[in-house]
């Protein structure tokens, strides 16, 4: 073979074996790029779920910090609040302004703090300032938290607003609903208190599966919708009051499904929907006339007058237990008397003081004349005469039921 048939052959022979191995070279790169890259998200993975982790654990380990702004409501911080652990460990100390008393600390929701709390948030604490406690004119809030945390009692003044603690501090896997007063009735914020009242916390507790709950609605027999709330077969119920008022009309209490009023000692035995007893708001006598508001009426009395024996003068007892009716300007001393005119039988011996001497009161002796007594027609104490009759005109406060 020549030498340039040789060199042909080698061309077509390189050229072939090039056309054969190039895919596997190209595939072999494709290869190691991938795997370099599967290398490079595999540590980017790693890293980004080291870093939550350690995120997760810090959070943990590390929980946020919440602060109390408080405000002195015009008196003296004497002593700052003291938090720790986000438990507030003590309130400030504090001087109210000349002339008045501290009331309660209340939160930025307007409830009453106290001690022992355990803050969920940033808060603001301000003093409620009130007149010094007069006899009479305040009320005491007391409260049972049910689980053995202390509330302090709050003194208002009376027809005040209530004012509610801060729900009480997490117990076991208890839920607090609401504060109620003691027949079970929900408290509602704005009411006014005018005697003093007991509150307790009512709590839901989860039934540990062989506990029936049972469910109650309520029909307000308005257009106001409560909501209903679940509670354990056999316990008390629980009574929420309508803020909307139907027609003029005044709310007495739950009816259940007999028509039966609820009472504090009623238990719930079963899923129910009670209804809300309306009632006229106030009640008159039958012989009264109503003002325009039903809360008071006229009731007028009209009597015979009585006849009755007065005296026109003086009416005098004497030692003897004898009374006459006599007329004192009528005095004359030194004479006997029924003995001389012009008294004649007509007087009376009338004993008197006249002033004190060294062995005591001076008691002398005078005549004077009998009146006769008369006779007239009067009429009861608080009447007037209306001509030939007496009439009393009352105003009455109306009952409220």
């Amino acid at each position: 073979m020549k030498a340039k048939e040789k060199e042909e052959v080698k061309e077509i022979v390189q050229e072939t074996i090039k056309e054969q191995t190039e895919p596997i070279k190209t595939e072999l790169k494709k290869e190691k790029k991938d795997k370099k890259k599967a290398i490079i998200i595999g540590s980017i993975v790693g890293v980004v779920l080291f870093a939550v982790v350690m995120l997760l654990m810090i959070l943990y380990f590390k929980k946020p910090t919440y602060k109390v702004t408080v405000k002195d409501g015009g008196g003296k911080i004497i002593k700052d609040i003291v938090i720790e652990n986000n438990t507030v460990k003590s309130l400030p100390e504090y001087t109210p302004p000349e002339g008045k008393r501290l009331v309660t600390w209340v939160n930025k929701k307007g409830e009453a703090v106290r001690s022992g709390i355990k803050l969920e948030d940033d808060d603001v604490y301000e003093p409620i300032i009130g007149d010094p406690i007069e006899q009479g004119k305040t009320v005491t809030l007391s409260f049972d938290s049910k689980t053995g945390e202390v509330i302090p009692d709050i003194i208002i003044p009376k027809g005040s607003e209530v004012i509610l603690p801060a729900r009480p501090n997490p117990y076991k896997d208890w839920k607090f609903l609401f504060w109620v007063y003691h027949d079970d009735y929900v408290v509602i914020e704005g009411t006014k208190i005018y005697e003093d009242t007991h509150i307790e916390a009512y709590w839901w507790i989860p039934s540990d599966g062989d506990t029936e709950e049972v469910t109650i609605k309520y029909d307000t027999g308005t257009d106001e919708k409560l909501d209903p709330v679940t509670v354990v077969k056999g316990s008390h119920y629980v009574f929420k009051t309508p803020t909307k008022q139907k027609d003029k009309l005044k709310f007495k209490g739950w009816l259940d499904e007999s028509g039966n009023l609820l009472t504090a000692d009623s238990t719930v035995e079963k899923d129910i929907t009670i209804k809300a007893k309306w009632i006229e708001p106030y009640t008159c006598p039958a012989d009264c006339i109503p003002t325009e508001d039903g809360t008071k009426c006229t009731k007028t009395t009209i009597v015979e007058p009585s006849k009755q024996t007065i005296c026109p003068a003086t009416e005098w007892t004497n030692d003897y237990g004898q009374t006459y009716c006599i007329d004192l300007n009528t005095k004359e001393y030194d004479r006997q008397c029924a003995s001389a005119e012009p008294f004649g039988t007509s007087e009376v011996d009338y004993t008197y003081q006249d002033g004190y001497d060294q062995y005591g009161p001076i008691i002398k002796i005078a005549c004077v004349k009998k009146v006769d007594y008369v006779e007239q027609n009067t009429c009861p104490a608080g009447y007037d005469r209306d001509g030939e009759k007496c009439k009393l005109v009352e105003t009455i406060d109306c009952t409220s039921d």
